[in-house]
């Protein structure tokens, strides 16, 4: 099966393993390694399908470009497809009447909740900024000097599809196609600044591939800072003076290290010093949401939680003073994971240190988001493992 323009190549694969060998999540012992990749070939039930987070880094190391990510998403296809989602995922389908983004939502503050009407504009604009459905319930994030003057535009419903993506939900996929389509098409937009590095690659890379048409051109909010910085437009004026380790985002290296290269460079400029933790580039570890992408995870917390904690250790093993985020949804399961972790490396979105360096002081709210996120599935969640029941994913337009 095709999977966004990547697809299994199974007369060039060799078999060999390597893939879940060098995953940074299953590290299999080589003769297990070339079972699991067997029984995925073949159908079968595989450990892969249930410890694998989707980042696609075996992707990155597989010799002949087999593309084994679209392997095992492609397994997650049929899995839900044949028999559905266990309850307790339903908390997490980005549009659900009430999920883990709207319990947040509905606790932020009056300006926040101002914010998030605002961008819900639908006027016609050549130029407009979309958010994604993470930044969103960090709107916050979008009120610094690096994105003044931007018409930031987008709402929950507008969303991307990236998590159907992860989870192999690709009828949702295609219905997101078709959503976003009617949506920018009814904006005119002819230009987009998207500032969420998953909602890039989506809608370069896959909604194209499953319907979408989109006339626009597209720009990463990490582009047009550096721009910025290139042009004078944006001065920094109190160094940093720090030392960092950059947490990446998933979908960072499909764009190369052209692309991971600019939080890097942005923050020396801002006067960091920035250290590598163990897992990043090409090997870098999800933040933890990856976890749940599992249809047997299916957001299960007790997946949820230790995949968030793992990465959190990895970060503070760099001996960095502090991890930073260029992709909001990394944020918030850092904040959340500091709640069950107190000893973690304090996180900042770049976005934030970026306004510190501007001279700007941006508004605190780690800790009421973290606890906000962890409350609405102790509430909202944690029941629904009691559950037997299975749904079906709805329909979304």
């Amino acid at each position: 099966m095709e999977v966004a323009g990547r697809e299994y190549d199974e007369d060039r694969c060799e078999q060999c393993g390597e893939c879940l060998v060098f995953c940074p999540v299953m590290h299999l012992p080589p003769a297990r390694a070339k079972r699991e990749i067997s029984k995925l070939r073949s159908g079968e039930r595989s450990v892969a399908l249930k410890k694998c987070t989707t980042c696609l880094d075996c992707e990155f190391t597989c010799r002949n470009g087999c593309a084994p990510g679209a392997l095992i998403q492609s397994r997650f296809s049929e899995t839900v497809s044949r028999r559905g989602l266990p309850e307790r995922a339903r908390y997490f389908m980005p549009h659900s009447h009430k999920n883990f983004r709207t319990y947040v939502m509905d606790r932020a503050s009056s300006q926040e909740k101002d914010l998030v009407r605002s961008f819900a504009d639908m006027t016609p604009a050549e130029e407009v900024c979309y958010p994604g459905c993470n930044m969103i319930v960090t709107p916050l994030l979008t009120q610094g000097k690096a994105l003044e003057g931007l018409d930031i535009r987008g709402s929950l419903d507008v969303c991307c599809g990236e998590m159907y993506f992860r989870m192999g939900m690709f009828d949702q996929v295609r219905q997101v196609a078709k959503k976003t389509q009617a949506y920018f098409d009814e904006l005119e937009a002819r230009k987009v600044t998207i500032l969420c590095t998953a909602g890039y690659y989506i809608f370069t890379r896959v909604l194209p591939e499953f319907g979408a048409d989109f006339s626009f051109e597209m720009e990463p909010y990490l582009s047009l800072v550096k721009r910025r910085l290139d042009s004078g437009e944006l001065k920094f004026t109190t160094p940093l003076n720090m030392t960092v380790t950059v947490q990446d985002s998933c979908y960072g290296k499909q764009f190369g290290e052209e692309y991971t290269g600019l939080p890097r460079e942005i923050l020396s400029r801002a006067g960091a010093e920035v250290v590598e933790m163990e897992n990043s580039g090409e090997c870098m570890l999800c933040c933890g949401i990856g976890g749940g992408f599992s249809p047997y995870s299916a957001y299960n917390p007790f997946r949820l939680v230790p995949s968030m904690l793992r990465t959190m250790r990895v970060a503070k093993k760099s001996g960095a003073g502090a991890v930073v985020t260029y992709c909001s949804g990394c944020l918030q399961m850092f904040s959340t994971g500091a709640v069950l972790y107190p000893n973690a490396l304090p996180t900042y979105h770049l976005l934030e240190l970026v306004e510190l360096a501007l001279g700007g002081s941006p508004k605190p709210f780690h800790e009421s988001l973290g606890r906000n996120m962890l409350a609405g599935v102790l509430l909202n969640q944690t029941p629904a493992l009691l559950k037997p029941g299975r749904f079906m994913p709805d329909d979304i337009t």
